[in-house]
Order: structure tokens, then sequence, then C-alpha cells
């Protein structure tokens, strides 16, 4: 399958390397070029932007550092749904607020495109490995659709409801850790 990644953090690049170990076609960019490198030397193509990974993918994974880089990500001229996106699948990976995601997901929708939102539990180790818990929300036939990518990234998916429910959960579980 061919599968693009925006978003090369650690946990990002530790999910496009497991991709690309279990024989997907995987695209890469990152707004920092030097992030592309390693996962390039391991057979990843290299987008020039978000809108030439978009074109390049049936499905794009992001994993963001917050609502501002979703926003840059997703709009703008040269963002993920600057092109015709119809059919294509988002797989939102992000920890960010549900008011976020919600918002997302109706840009995306407008553009004839699929979303879930999967913010997970793990570090790198286990995102490396495909072990990672998985919060998913959105539609149902969305998130079933995006099931057979999200069982290779987690080791368990929880369904949590229709858009925003994945980040409420992942943020209820996150308030303990944070509040000690």
């Amino acid at each position: 399958m061919n599968i693009g990644v925006a978003g090369l953090g650690s946990m990002g690049a530790a999910i496009a390397a497991h991709l690309i170990d279990l024989q997907h076609t995987v695209t890469v960019w990152n707004r920092s070029p030097e992030k592309v490198k390693p996962l390039a030397a391991m057979g990843a193509k290299v987008a020039n932007s978000p809108t030439e990974l978009a074109g390049a993918s049936e499905v794009v994974i992001t994993i963001l550092t917050d609502a501002a880089a979703i926003d840059a990500m997703y709009g703008g001229s040269d963002g993920l749904l600057s092109r015709d996106v119809a059919g294509r699948l988002f797989i939102e990976m992000s920890t960010v607020r549900l008011e976020v995601e919600i918002a997302l997901s109706k840009k995306i929708k407008d553009k004839g495109a699929l979303r879930v939102e999967c913010p997970v539990g793990g570090s790198t180790a286990p995102a490396r490995d495909g072990k990672l818990f998985g919060f998913a929300g959105g539609e149902a036939a969305d998130v079933a659709r995006a099931k057979p990518i999200l069982d290779q990234l987690c080791r368990r998916v929880e369904y949590c409801g229709p858009a925003g429910s994945g980040a409420l959960v992942k943020l209820a579980i996150n308030l303990p850790l944070m509040i000690a």
C-alpha cells in the first residue's frame, strides 16, 4: 500500500520505519528536511511538499506537535488538502484537543476524503515494533477502513466514537500522568 507519513519527530519516524519494514511503499515529508534522510536510506520516497505527499499516497498519516502544526500541514496553497484528495484516507495521530480534531474532520470531509483520528499511547520503541495503543475516533466506516493499518501500528485499537472522541479519551488517560 502507498502510505504517506508527515511529521517525522521521534514517533513519526518510528511509525514510518515500521511501515517500511512491513514492505509498504512509504513516502515521507517533514518541514525539517534533515529528518527525512534516515528514512530515505531505509527506502522511503521523499516528497517535496505536503501536496506532493498527498498525491503519492492512498493513506496519509500525520503525527504533529500541536494545532498550529496541523493547520500548517493540512492548510495553505501547498498543504495536504490543497489538491483533489477525494477518496483518500487521512489518519491523524497527534495528541491535541478534541476541538482541533473535530475542525480537521470537517475540512477533510469537505474535500471528499476520509478521516480517522488515532492518538496513540506508547513511546518510540513500541512505535518501531507496531505495539502502540490507539484511540480511534471518527465515523465507524472510516475507522473500519483504517483498521488494517492501525492494527499494524498498534497492539490494541479502541474505537472511541465520533470525531474528537479519540482525542478526548487520550487526554483523559494522560490527565493522571500530568497531575503526578
